[in-house]
């Protein structure tokens, strides 16, 4: 991992933004701390002494890099009062990648798609519990799956629905009485492998913060049109995001959103949460990812993922 990127996953673990760093790093603005993340702009030694001071680590971990879990996160996760659980979402399927079982279930590199996934959930110290919300008749294939791939967090399968949201509203009837009000509930497509501890750390970070987050991506196609109306009519690409998976929210505010949807009658039809939260007249809250967190729906998508992941 960059040194950038070490920067930034340490500022995660410290729950602190990019303004914040800047501020204590003497920098203006924290255009110049999102460069340095990106690996756009280099660091001097000088400067990597002084972001290892601000950050309270040493020059040898932001060079050489942090693995989610070690002892310098305890000090932060020891606070953690609320629980944080995964939802992954696991009960569609596709006609559109050529193949016989669903997306979700298709091997790359000696794995299925959505064990990638569950390892990352898995891996991440502030998440408690994971539940799979499962296309019918692949229970049985998914608990296998925890237990060939040493998913120990793994605490129940629930039968999916017509619709993601539906899926959604089956594994909150089923986690509702286990959890507070305050505690984090994260939603993850199973077909989005390419979810990673930093990501998770950046969701969470956000949802903690404001109550409610969902990663997207930053439109990078140079020029789109909208053709809705007949005739051409140009969009800014600098004013267009992408949704993207996953998304949290704190379990207070999709029991809301679900009680307003029963008492309106809404019919549970979107895709995801933050749709359904769009729908109903509630603020979205963005944080911005990488356009590799690709969904896996066709042939070429898993081709796609195979050669992200190579080693």
């Amino acid at each position: 991992m960059a040194v950038g990127s070490n920067i930034r996953q340490r500022r995660y673990e410290l729950h602190m933004s990019q303004q914040e760093l800047a501020e204590l790093m003497g920098y203006k603005t924290r255009s110049t701390i999102a460069k340095i993340e990106s690996g756009e702009n280099d660091v001097s030694h000088k400067k990597l002494v002084r972001f290892a001071e601000v950050l309270d680590t040493t020059v040898e971990r932001l060079v050489s890099g942090y693995s989610v879990g070690e002892t310098e996160l305890a000090p932060v996760l020891s606070a953690k009062k609320e629980k944080t659980v995964a939802i992954i979402l696991a009960g569609g399927k596709t006609g559109r990648n050529s193949q016989n079982i669903p997306s979700q279930f298709v091997n790359v590199k000696g794995r299925p798609i959505i064990v990638y996934c569950m390892e990352s959930y898995q891996k991440h110290p502030s998440v408690d519990a994971v539940y799979v919300v499962c296309l019918k008749g692949w229970e049985r294939i998914v608990k296998d799956y925890a237990a060939q791939y040493g998913i120990t967090k793994l605490k129940g399968i629930i039968t999916g629905a017509g619709s993601g949201v539906a899926s959604l509203k089956n594994a909150l009837d089923y986690v509702k009485e286990l959890y507070s009000a305050d505690d984090l509930v994260i939603i993850q497509e199973a077909t989005r492998p390419m979810v990673n501890p930093e990501m998770i750390s950046k969701l969470i970070q956000a949802a903690n913060e404001k109550g409610s987050a969902t990663i997207c991506h930053l439109m990078n196609d140079y020029v789109q049109f909208d053709i809705s109306g007949g005739k051409p009519k140009y969009v800014d690409r600098n004013n267009m995001i992408a949704l993207q998976s996953p998304e949290a929210h704190r379990l207070s505010l999709m029991l809301a959103v679900f009680a307003r949807a029963q008492k309106q009658r809404h019919p549970l039809t979107e895709s995801c949460c933050t749709m359904l939260l769009y729908n109903l007249g509630y603020s979205i809250n963005f944080v911005e990812s990488s356009v590799n967190n690709i969904k896996i729906a066709r042939e070429e998508d898993s081709a796609a993922f195979s050669v992200l992941i190579r080693d």
